[in-house]
């Protein structure tokens, strides 16, 4: 499956979360408000703003990406584009510097990686799928916390609670895993990504100044397919 290159794209705002979608199972007789998740726990929304088209190659890479997306119904890799949160190695008194990104073609990538690993994870006891919880082992990075995000397999999710702040933990995390995991499964904090679609009816066709330099934006759901 081809990743959305938007490390060569670089927007300037980026709005990546995991959205609950909810409904109401009534109202009792206290007042108080029943609410029922409807989609398993959540689902990621992701957003790009702020693109500068201001060179021909970028503007070409822009226009075969809005005609591969086929209006929403081609599914694709999306990062979730997390970093600096991440569990950053440190060397001295600060954290250490990424190597360069590489990806295996400019257009449509199948590989975007570092070119040495960053943080190096794994997990540590095979999960069933629909798990809430994971174990996680980081061998190469910080200290596992609340908050952070990784990949597992193609699948995105964030830790909401760790059993201790550590280099191995139990996480909690949301959205309930979509695939079961075996023990040892890479855990991708470098570039985490998951599969989605483009939203339906979005206007992706950039605003061009003298049809020399434009801006876009595009947004993402996550696809469960």
């Amino acid at each position: 499956m081809v990743i959305f290159p938007v490390h060569r794209l670089r927007p300037e705002i980026i709005k990546a979360d995991v959205v609950p979608l909810v409904m109401s199972g009534g109202t009792a007789l206290n007042g108080e408000e029943d609410v029922i998740q409807t989609d398993g726990g959540g689902r990621w929304e992701i957003s790009f703003a702020g693109i500068t088209l201001s060179g021909v190659a970028r503007q070409r890479l822009w226009d075969a990406w809005t005609s591969y997306l086929r209006g929403g119904a081609r599914v694709v890799l999306v990062p979730v584009y997390s970093l600096r949160t991440a569990p950053r190695p440190v060397a001295g008194n600060g954290s250490m510097r990424p190597s360069d990104l590489v990806d295996d073609d400019e257009v449509f990538p199948t590989s975007v990686r570092f070119t040495a690993p960053y943080i190096v994870a794994a997990t540590t006891e095979a999960a069933d799928v629909r798990a809430t919880s994971i174990a996680i082992g980081v061998t190469q990075g910080a200290r596992l916390r609340p908050g952070l995000r990784f990949s597992v397999g193609d699948r995105a999710y964030k830790i909401e609670q760790v059993s201790a702040a550590d280099y191995t933990a139990v996480c909690t995390i949301i959205p309930p895993l979509r695939e079961a995991v075996a023990s040892g499964a890479v855990i991708n904090f470098d570039w985490p990504l998951v599969p989605c679609r483009g939203v339906v009816g979005q206007d992706l066709a950039p605003e061009m100044r003298w049809g020399r330099q434009g801006a876009a934006a595009i947004s993402f759901v996550e696809d469960f397919s």
